[in-house]
């Protein structure tokens, strides 16, 4: 794997809320020279390397975002032909073909395309200055709300003890929303329980390991989270971009490690506060579907998917 800290070996691709690609400004996304053996790591099993890059302008080479709103990206990784890198190989493998990322999302905020008030536009710097109206009050909705997402790490339909301290903080539409997901996971096992016992099967429902509030997997069950930025939809909507934290033990003398991941939460003004009304992960969610979206193996609190044999 590479050490080099530049563009080497990888290209991004962003689209825009407009769903039309990011433009490019300035030299190649990826940089061509000479490489030593010193440019390269033999990872081990297990191993792994990562690196940071700087896809927004700087030194006159980056995307141009001239737009507020949700952009999504992807990366591909390319070593290149084999032959190249053959002197530094040894008897390393060496990865062949090209490896592209789950899409990662980010949004920015309502930008202000000109000066500065007294400020020259001749003078203005490429990035945008970004300004953020959210109300503190939604913002509070949305830390208390994850209080108790991270307090106890509900997996599937809350229940118990996470039913009864969320659903309060919810906006009608999305409590009417998670009755009929009950509806429809009471449904299955009504139909099919008796043979997932029988088997053993493990049952379909699509939110059975996925955080709803959070994400899929590792993502459903945060144990810490962080609101990475905010904007205001209109007067009674706001989104909240947030960042969880989960804790991922190895065994074996590996050490504890920390993962990060991230998703969209939307607030809105109901009765005269702000309550949850919609969240989209941005881990393993590449259309970037919505809670409010629904699951096609639920049709009016009916179970219409796959059975379990």
């Amino acid at each position: 794997m590479s050490r080099l800290t530049g563009d080497e070996f990888v290209d991004f691709s962003i689209i825009g809320p407009d769903d039309k690609e990011v433009p490019w400004r300035g030299k190649g996304r990826i940089d061509s020279k000479e490489y030593s053996p010193s440019d390269f790591a033999v990872l081990e099993r297990y191993q792994e390397i990562s690196a940071k890059r700087i896809v927004s302008l700087k030194d006159g080479a980056g995307f141009v975002f001239d737009k507020p709103g949700q952009y999504s990206l992807t990366a591909e990784y390319s070593l290149g032909p084999p032959e190249y890198f053959a002197p530094f190989a040894g008897e390393t493998k060496i990865p062949t073909g090209s490896f592209r990322s789950t899409k990662a999302a980010f949004c920015i905020e309502a930008c202000i395309l000109g000066p500065a008030p007294g400020q020259n536009r001749a003078l203005m710097p490429e990035p945008l200055r970004v300004h953020s109206n959210v109300s503190q009050s939604a913002l509070d909705a949305v830390r208390v709300f994850y209080t108790y997402i991270t307090r106890y790490q509900p997996m599937g339909i809350p229940q118990g003890r996470a039913k009864k301290a969320l659903w309060p903080l919810l906006s009608k539409r999305l409590v009417q929303e998670l009755d009929s997901f009950q509806a429809c996971d009471d449904d299955y096992y009504r139909r099919y329980g008796d043979i997932l016992r029988a088997n053993t099967y493990k049952p379909a429902t699509p939110w059975l390991e996925e955080g709803l509030f959070s994400g899929p997997n590792e993502a459903a069950s945060p144990m810490k989270f962080s609101i990475l930025s905010s904007r205001a939809v209109g007067e009674n909507r706001v989104d909240a971009h947030l960042r969880f934290t989960h804790k991922q033990a190895y065994c074996c003398g590996h050490p504890t490690s920390y993962e990060h991941y991230e998703g969209l939460v939307t607030v809105i003004l109901e009765n005269g506060r702000f309550v949850i009304d919609d969240f989209v992960a941005l881990y393993e969610n590449d259309e970037l579907l919505r809670l409010s979206a629904g699951y096609p193996e639920c049709k009016g609190g009916q179970w219409v998917g796959e059975t379990p044999y």
